[in-house]
């Protein structure tokens, strides 16, 4: 099984393709330019979701394992796992893995440092390079989209982009436990972690 770290390591979005892991290369690879309709250099562009409250990254990009605590993972995947923390292409990220003993379950985030244009890049690519698109529900008002790069998520799995200002995005990658993979929505439990997230970040401030 491939490193989380490979999977998360495209600028703008966390994804597989055919359960394949995302060659580290393709980071940066995201359009940039705006929407059609739009206007080049604004954000939101058209039709993107306005972050209202935007969240100063700062402390996140120094510590990306600072995002969730050891009781969160603990709860998310089944036990305490110790982070792995790296600066990818795509920006400052950490990765629990759960291996076998917590049957495979694992989170990764990366604090997205690569695009500077947040949400109104990943939706630039709706139906080009993500396959996969549908903007889910806001996690604590924030909006969030979950996104893969084939037509349809790899099972037990989801991908995320989490809106934390208009130039900025946190992606989230979700794998269930084993024996979860077929009770619950692994995006649920990405919204979950979103939210999570949002907490964390926000109650440092």
């Amino acid at each position: 099984m491939a490193p989380a770290v490979v999977l998360f390591a495209v600028a703008g979005c966390s994804g597989t393709t055919g359960g394949q892991a995302v060659p580290a290369s393709q980071a940066g690879q995201w359009s940039s330019s705006a929407p059609v309709g739009g206007v080049a250099g604004q954000l939101p562009g058209p039709g993107v979701p306005k972050v209202q409250n935007p969240i100063d990254t700062t402390k996140a990009s120094q510590d990306p394992c600072g995002v969730l605590t050891a009781d969160q993972i603990k709860g998310f995947i089944g036990g305490l796992v110790t982070p792995k923390s790296d600066r990818g292409p795509a920006g400052p990220e950490c990765a629990w893995f759960g291996g076998y003993e917590y049957e495979h379950a694992s989170i990764g985030v990366i604090i997205n440092g690569v695009s500077k244009r947040g949400l109104t890049s990943v939706y630039a690519n709706k139906g080009k390079l993500l396959k996969f698109f549908q903007p889910f529900a806001p996690a604590e008002g924030y909006p969030l989209v979950v996104d893969d790069f084939g037509e349809k998520r790899t099972f037990g799995k989801c991908n995320g982009s989490l809106g934390v200002r208009d130039d900025q995005t946190i992606e989230i990658f979700v794998e269930q436990p084993d024996s979860r993979k077929e009770k619950k929505d692994p995006c649920v439990s990405l919204h979950d972690v979103a939210v999570a997230i949002i907490g964390n970040i926000r109650g440092g401030q």
